[in-house]
């Protein structure tokens, strides 16, 4: 709504408060499923002028706690997936699986399809889990926790339990949420390989919460990042919880050369830049990498404007260098059992 996003909210609530009244009027005069369909939305406004009142009373900025403030990153992404290289598969496979159901719920419900619920992206060091992970919180405009297993775990007994159950509970008080988990292995790790009396009980928390989400809140995604898919705990593999899994490859050619793109924008560049044969000199390379090269080819002449005084654009030359001095992290036999997980999963 316009007037929210100019932090209006005294207009916002006006008419949040008419829509809902209007919808209230509506489902008297229903029956069935259409009238639990215009009951159910028009508490949701309700739902939403309470926080507009919230952020009223603080002057736009609604109140966190210490531990959201340090979890909530930017609020909401203002990346999505045209801004991830490639990959257009997996970006696919998102829509259908998590982003549409989460978009659309109301006819996700009519053909059986559940909204919200959690998400396992797996794939070697570097290939862009995270991103992928805030563009989707950008394509369904919701707000992004992202959390690192050190953020959760403590030394205190019950410590760890508390902080997950808060987690959770603030990214429900939103009207959309995603909560990202980078390493998740982590927090969840198969636990006869633990002996830590801390994931005795953290696991079975964290298996209650998701569990939790898909009776509480339809409008919360779980998203956990891993480089080591087959280190989880079977449990948060099951369907309701991670029973999505979809794995993120090294970028192909066309990724490739679109990733050089993104990291050489608004550089002077010479004219004998090609990004089809630096695509091709890149094989096997995560994105990581390729932002590696193209940083290091930035250096060359960078250092060379400080020595002489005479600045001068990044050349082919310069990125071939670099290139000779960053190779590939991702090797064959990790790839390799990657995609037997991928097939066997």
């Amino acid at each position: 709504m316009a007037s929210e996003r100019q932090q209006n909210f005294s207009a916002a609530k006006s008419s949040y408060i008419l829509s809902s009244e209007c919808l209230f009027k509506a489902a008297e005069q229903s029956k069935g499923k259409m009238k639990e369909i215009r009951l159910a939305n028009a508490e949701k406004i309700l739902k939403r002028v309470k926080e507009l009142e919230t952020r009223e009373k603080i002057g736009g900025a609604a109140e966190l706690s210490s531990k959201e403030g340090k979890w909530l990153i930017n609020k909401k992404p203002d990346v999505a997936f045209n801004d991830v290289a490639g990959l257009e598969d997996v970006k696919e496979e998102i829509r259908i699986k998590i982003i549409y159901p989460f978009e659309h719920p109301e006819g996700a419900k009519k053909y059986g399809i559940g909204s919200g619920g959690g998400i396992l992206l797996y794939g070697p060091p570097g290939t862009g889990k995270t991103y992928i992970a805030k563009a989707i919180a950008g394509e369904v405009n919701a707000f992004f926790f992202s959390i690192k297993p050190s953020d959760i775990m403590s030394k205190w007994v019950g410590e760890a339990e508390q902080n997950v159950a808060e987690l959770f509970r603030m990214a429900r008080s939103h009207s959309k949420s995603v909560i990202f988990i980078d390493e998740v292995e982590a927090l969840v790790p198969k636990r006869r390989n633990t002996g830590s009396t801390v994931m005795v009980r953290l696991v079975p928390q964290i298996l209650a919460e998701m569990d939790g989400m898909n009776s509480d809140n339809s409008n919360l995604l779980f998203i956990g990042a891993t480089n080591e898919p087959w280190s989880l705990d079977a449990a948060i593999l099951r369907p309701g919880r991670f029973g999505e899994k979809i794995y993120i490859p090294p970028p192909d050619l066309a990724s490739r050369k679109k990733l050089f793109e993104l990291y050489l924008k608004d550089k002077p560049l010479s004219k004998d830049i090609d990004l089809d044969a630096l695509a091709q000199a890149t094989g096997g390379y995560s994105g990581a990498d390729i932002k590696e090269v193209c940083i290091k080819a930035s250096v060359i002449p960078f250092k060379e404007s400080i020595l002489t005084g005479i600045e001068r654009d990044i050349g082919m030359a310069d990125l071939m260098k670099a290139l000779e001095s960053v190779k590939p992290s991702i090797n064959e036999k990790d790839l390799k059992r990657f995609e037997e997980y991928s097939f066997n999963k």
